[in-house]
């Protein structure tokens, strides 16, 4: 099922949509954007579901009992987010 919204992107979004509906590889605009969201998705997703995990363990070491010090999980999440 597709929704209709609005969204604002820079300038060379578009005319990389442009160029893709002149080349024949997508039918309008909106196609064309919507294969590169659905290319990129494909990482988003993995990125997403990494980070679920992550706080998911978290809060399973909270309920066992284990104490985080302020800002050391977020120094160690930051420095793998970087790597």
């Amino acid at each position: 099922m597709s929704v209709t919204i609005s969204v604002r992107v820079r300038k060379e979004v578009v005319e990389l949509a442009d160029k893709m509906v002149r080349l024949g590889l997508a039918r309008s605009r909106g196609h064309a954007i919507s294969i590169m969201i659905e290319r990129g998705l494909k990482e988003v997703l993995k990125e997403v579901k990494f980070w679920e995990n992550i706080y998911g363990e978290v809060e399973e070491l909270k309920k066992q009992g284990f104490v985080l010090r302020h800002g050391g999980l977020t120094k160690l999440l930051e420095e793998d987010r970087s790597g």
